[in-house]
């Protein structure tokens, strides 16, 4: 390797605005990263993630720009001159960190691997702050821990190459350390010492002192990452930068998604409430935002990221069901996808009408994603999604009870019907249709629906109905349930109609008379009108025994 290869790399002219945007997102990476391994356990998903997220960018300005150098200050770091970032000169800072210990540039080479990456922030974030009696330096850490691909120069070293530049010595940071010597060009050859012999009993934990860690490692796994997520939902508020924007909005995705399998329902809950916030704050000063906002909301939505919450909705105890209904009435209508699955899970009731309620709130906004579960040929989830559709508005809805009332489950038809007959007598001839429904209780439903006050159309259609419908022996109970609406609903247009039923034709009545006869009495009774009783009244005379019973009976019943 010749001297010009060891030397960093020199600032290219007309450095452009997106090469210097591209440095700015790697900071943006690398202090999330570390901010991570500062609150999660190592191993954590968030860690990793977060490691990932850092190399990809780092890999990708690698690719493109070449090497990485910054350049640092007290209180910044510079990319070809340009200012990547800045911090204040206090204990914790990043530039102040790399400062205080001597190294003025750093520089990320091609090859880099996550796991590289990872021990140069856990360097960082060893030695961030110093202790009373400081063991070491960043300096130092780096030598030991050789580090391929970063490169850095101290203030009296360039480490990781064959010659040293002439720098100025470190300056005095008033600590017990002294400053390194400054290399004249000599190689230096020693041999170390032996390390001294450990005394095992010197080294045994007292109880208190294994109490103590256990203690520490408690705190560091069950870490509140509240105060994280508050830190980057400010810089959500303060940042105006597209790129980073979207790196915290990465961050929170990961957060959001590894909260449910562990039922961390907060955290959930505070990202989405915060989003809403953010979005409404920034809505005028960066509209920018908001797409990449909404997106969020609908990639969380989505059945990767909701998955978790099959495996634990059974688990979902009464204290947590208001706030994860909370939670699914800030997703993307997209959502129902997965909750109609969920849905047919076997829950308990508040918990089941809580799910429901939730998707009807999504569908209210959007009913594509709950019309598409219509294709899902599972009969228990038609039953349990009707009354969502019920309780939706709009003609769209009511097409879709209209197909609903065909259903081959007897429960969603009846409640398809029950919702259409809420919604007035626009529907009335389709729903009449039901009044040959196999099933009992959809018969009776769209009786007593048509029979609940006066209605033109509702006596129309019954009127045609028993003066053309061939009615079987075994059908007497239906027929005179059929009069029974008429006589609630109708008015003087049906009179002639029961009138001549009631009287017919010769002394013995024809096959199925008796019930119309019957029935046409019952509709009188039910009647109103002072031409009804007439009718009544004279049936109670008549010559023929069998009208003047019926009339009796029909008068005892009302009576």
């Amino acid at each position: 390797m010749n001297s010009e290869d060891r030397q960093p790399k020199t600032m290219r002219p007309g450095i452009t605005k997106e090469e210097t945007d591209a440095a700015k997102k790697i900071v943006v990476s690398l202090l999330l990263a570390r901010k991570n391994i500062s609150l999660y356990p190592e191993g954590h998903v968030i860690i990793i993630n977060s490691i990932e997220q850092f190399h990809t960018q780092l890999d990708l300005y690698i690719h493109q720009y070449g090497d990485l150098r910054f350049d640092i200050e007290k209180d910044r770091l510079l990319s070809q001159g340009e200012v990547i970032y800045s911090g204040p000169q206090e204990e914790g800072a990043l530039p102040f960190t790399f400062f205080r210990d001597g190294i003025r540039w750093l520089e990320f080479i091609e090859g880099t691997d996550p796991r590289e990456l990872m021990e140069f922030l856990k360097i960082i974030l060893r030695y961030s702050t110093l202790s009373d009696e400081p063991e070491g330096d960043i300096v130092t850490a780096f030598w030991e821990t050789q580090l391929p691909h970063i490169r850095y120069e101290v203030a009296d070293f360039f480490w990781g190459a064959e010659q040293e530049s002439d720098l100025l010595p470190f300056p005095d940071m008033g600590d017990n350390r002294q400053a390194l010597p400054k290399n004249e060009g000599k190689s230096f050859d020693w041999t170390p010492l032996p390390d001294p012999p450990i005394d095992p009993a010197s080294i045994v934990l007292t109880p208190e002192e294994q109490g103590m860690i256990r203690e520490m490692v408690d705190l560091e796994q069950k870490g509140d990452p509240t105060g994280y997520l508050d830190a980057l939902l400010d810089s959500l508020l303060q940042d105006r930068e597209q790129d980073n924007f979207e790196i915290i909005l990465e961050v929170l995705e990961e957060e959001f998604k590894s909260s449910l399998p562990r039922k961390d329902f907060d955290i959930a809950l505070k990202i989405l409430q915060s989003l809403q916030y953010v979005l409404t704050a920034c809505a005028a000063e960066i509209p920018w935002a908001i797409p990449l906002i909404e997106d969020f909301v609908l990639t969380v939505s989505s059945s990767q990221s909701l998955g978790p919450l099959q495996e634990v909705w059974s688990d979902i105890d009464s204290g947590q069901t208001e706030k994860m209904k909370q939670i699914l009435e800030l997703l993307h209508p997209e959502a129902i996808s997965t909750l109609g699955i969920i849905l047919l899970q076997n829950q308990p009731a508040p918990l089941r009408q809580m799910l429901q309620k939730a998707i009807t709130s999504l569908a209210s906004r959007d009913l594509t994603p709950l019309e598409s579960l219509l294709k899902n040929p599972d009969e228990r989830l038609m039953e349990r999604l009707v009354t969502v559709f019920v309780n939706l508005e709009g003609e769209q809805t009511s097409k879709v009870l209209m197909k609903l009332i065909r259903h081959a489950s007897p429960h969603v038809r009846q409640e398809a019907a029950r919702g259409l007959l809420q919604r007035g007598t626009a529907h009335m001839k389709e729903l009449f249709s039901l009044i040959d429904d196999k099933d009992e209780s959809i018969r009776s439903l769209i009786l007593k629906q048509m029979g609940q006050t006066q209605n033109p159309a509702a006596e129309r259609f019954l009127l045609e109905y028993l003066e053309h419908r061939k009615f079987k022996s075994t059908e007497s109970e239906h027929v005179i349930a059929c009069f029974t609406s008429l006589g609630r609903c109708g008015s003087s247009r049906a009179l002639p109609y029961l009138r001549q039923t009631l009287f017919g034709k010769g002394w013995i009545p024809v096959f199925g008379n008796s019930a119309h006869r019957e029935g046409a009495a019952v509709a009188l009774s039910k009647m109103s009108m002072k031409e009804a009783r007439q009718v009544l009244e004279k049936a109670a005379r008549s010559l023929n025994p069998r009208v003047r019973r019926i009339v009796r009976k029909a008068r005892q019943e009302r009576g």
